[in-house]
């Protein structure tokens, strides 16, 4: 069964850059293929995880150690990134590379 609409991002809000980061790099260790917008707006940074039907479960646990989970929501983001700035396109891949390169 195919569903007729891609599925909604899972939403999360991080209240500064050390959580924010931290969710970063639990999400390049367990999904690192999924795809993440990133936006900041009046302080707090948002980020918006496409994942797959299967990985979801697994990015809620991983992020939202870090940060709250506001749920799958594509329109409460959207209006974050207009209103806010937007940070990234593709916020795990690239964050989590440079956090990792840095690190290690």
């Amino acid at each position: 069964m195919r569903l007729k609409h891609p599925v909604q991002p899972l939403v999360f809000c991080f209240s500064g850059v050390s959580a924010l980061c931290g969710a970063i790099m639990r999400l390049y260790g367990s999904v690192p293929d999924a795809r993440a917008s990133l936006c900041v707006y009046r302080g707090q940074y948002y980020l918006a995880v496409y994942a797959g039907l299967r990985e979801r479960r697994q990015v809620v646990l991983a992020a939202g150690e870090f940060g709250a989970y506001l749920g799958p929501a594509c329109v409460l983001y959207a209006f974050y990134a207009e209103h806010g700035r937007e940070l990234s396109d593709n916020a795990v891949a690239e964050l989590g590379a440079a956090l990792c390169r840095g690190g290690g």
